[in-house]
């Protein structure tokens, strides 16, 4: 199997961090349990106003609509705990060791591939189900029983895509990317260079930049001057080829309005979006609600991190349901791995075991979109089970 990261685990469990702590559910109602959830991601900073803080609101609202729910005869509620992992290693390790030590949760989503991946070790050793984000293939397997993942990622995505790139735009032979230099970027790339050179597309440039560069003119122009016909980037990265003369796609996983607002909107024109976003004609009546409701009550709008947020508390809802407990973790490990569950998404279950040895991976269908006048559209659905196919014959 290809390697997909490269991570060094933390040996210290603490270290100095500010951490920020939420707690959801309100007054006890009489009669009714709590079940404690804990997700770490950052509330601080930049990250926390784009990523943060719209989780932490969208997950409220979620517990709010979710309510009282039965297991085994017993009503139940969420207890949200937020903590700040400040999208770092060191906040993996010290968010995972409160919540577990200091709150006794059994269920964790640590937001960053960094910070999940430094989480695993403390949750696998605890027996606390770990809801892994962008930690990559290897970050699974049957020696991580307690690991899974609920959102999904460019391994599923984007061999999806890149199909449909193939058949809709045979003109695209030539394939460039731009990654911020991080886990995460590193991963998205090596999906996108596994996934196109198995359909038989070159890779003209592979390129990683960190974080907080603003001058992006320089690699603009080193893009431009490889000639692509497809460039797997921000429109960050784009507006500067655009105004080089670029006119081939642009393609991401990520999509807000506030990208083309900052781009122009005639500027980002058939920008494709290869992951899920809460946007679109592929959304169930359900969500398109929910959507609503937190743009109606935030004056914000709802985008990629809620939704995979919000989604994790739903399917976890329904796999405590089935399961009919809310502390054997064998017992819903076991339920995890078996059954359907009927979601917002529409029915959904576990799986990837030819990827990963292990049906730990919820298997999301892959809408593709395109920007189109000033919202974003559906182009096309792949099935869940077809795009984890497809994923199989690429990354085997």
């Amino acid at each position: 199997m290809k390697k997909w990261l490269s991570v060094v685990m933390i040996g210290v469990l603490c270290l100095a961090l500010v951490i920020g702590v939420a707690c959801g559910g309100g007054e006890k109602e009489e009669g009714v349990k709590e079940v404690k959830f804990g997700l770490a991601g950052p509330l601080s900073g930049i990250l926390g106003a784009v990523i943060g803080t719209p989780v932490k609101q969208a997950l409220e609202l979620a517990d709010e609509q979710i309510g009282e729910f039965t297991v085994a005869g017993e009503s139940y509620r969420w207890n949200l705990m937020v903590l700040d992992n400040q999208w770092t290693s060191a906040g993996g390790v010290a968010t995972a060791t409160k919540l577990i030590f200091d709150e006794g949760v059994k269920f964790m989503h640590q937001a960053g591939s960094s910070s999940a991946m430094a989480a695993q070790p403390i949750c696998e050793e605890a027996g606390v189900l770990l809801d892994m984000s962008g930690g990559g293939l290897e970050a699974f397997g049957p020696d991580k029983p307690h690991t899974f993942q609920i959102s999904p990622t460019y391994v599923e995505c984007t061999p999806a895509f890149f199909k449909w790139l193939t058949t809709e735009h045979p003109e695209v032979k030539r394939v460039a990317i731009a990654q911020t230099n991080d886990e995460t970027g590193h991963a998205i790339a090596d999906a996108a260079v596994g996934a196109a050179e198995y359909y038989g597309l070159e890779v003209v440039a592979t390129e990683f930049t960190p974080v907080e560069l603003t001058e992006l003119y320089p690699l603009a122009t080193k893009l431009v001057n490889k000639n692509p016909d497809l460039v797997i980037a921000s429109t960050t990265v784009l507006s500067p080829m655009w105004e080089m003369g670029y006119e081939g796609l642009g393609a991401g996983i990520i999509w807000f309005s506030s990208m083309a607002e900052s781009a122009g909107w005639e500027n980002v024109q058939g920008y494709l979006i290869y992951q899920p976003q809460p946007m679109g004609e592929w959304l169930s009546e359900e969500l398109r609600e929910f959507v609503a409701e937190y743009e109606n009550r935030y004056g914000a709008e709802f985008t990629q991190g809620p939704l995979y947020a919000c989604t994790i508390l739903d399917v976890l809802t329904e796999v405590l349901k089935k399961a009919g407990t809310v502390d054997d973790v064998d017992k819903i490990i076991e339920t995890l791995e078996t059954e359907t569950f009927d979601t917002w998404i529409g029915p959904v279950r576990f799986g990837a075991e030819e990827l990963i040895g292990i049906g730990h991976w919820l298997m999301w269908p892959v809408p593709i979109s395109e920007v189109s006048g000033q919202e974003l559209h559906t182009v096309t659905v792949v099935p869940a089970d077809e795009a984890w196919e497809l994923a199989a014959e690429v990354y085997k």
